[in-house]
């Protein structure tokens, strides 16, 4: 009688090997994923905590510019307060070379201190700059008052900044 059996030619552990080699780059590709969607949750989560000390920083130097005293034209910034920029010069807060930054108060934020920077310039009281002010009637609240334009900055982490700015009237 002939015998039927034939030697094993490997192919089990060739398509084993294949398998493996699949499962690997499924497992990398995801690795690879789950990391670009942790980097792109801790850059929002630092925006957002710049973000919110920024603004914190704006509504304290709001508070900071309502017993302000105005300061002289052309005196340039004293303490983070500037007196009214020239029309034509590079807005301040652009201007990289620009060292009147005040150091706003330590905002704690989600367990993390951040500390922003605030600007405030005088704008003027000329009620023909704002809107809302132009004509004699109907005139709004507060046409006659003095006008700041305050910047804030904050860096979170070293790795997002984000840049508030607001007009406020003293009342």
């Amino acid at each position: 009688m002939k015998s039927t059996f034939r030697p094993a030619r490997g192919m089990s552990l060739v398509v084993s090997l294949v398998l493996l080699l699949l499962v690997t780059l499924i497992a990398l590709a995801s690795t690879r994923g789950v990391l670009l969607e942790t980097r792109m949750s801790t850059g929002t989560q630092d925006r957002n905590l710049a973000f919110q000390a920024a603004e914190a920083a704006l509504r304290g130097a709001e508070t900071q510019a309502l017993t302000a005293t105005v300061p002289a034209a052309g005196s340039g910034c004293t303490a983070g307060l500037c007196s009214t920029p020239a029309a034509t010069a590079k807005p301040r807060w652009l201007d990289s070379a620009f060292t009147g930054w005040a150091a706003a108060p330590t905002v704690p934020v989600s367990g993390d201190a951040v500390t922003p920077e605030t600007i405030t310039e005088y704008m003027g009281d000329d009620a023909a700059n704002w809107q809302g002010c132009e004509s004699e009637l109907p005139r709004q609240p507060n046409c006659r008052t003095a006008r700041y334009r305050i910047t804030s900055r904050s860096t979170a982490d070293g790795r997002a900044t984000a840049i508030v700015q607001g007009d406020f009237a003293a009342p």
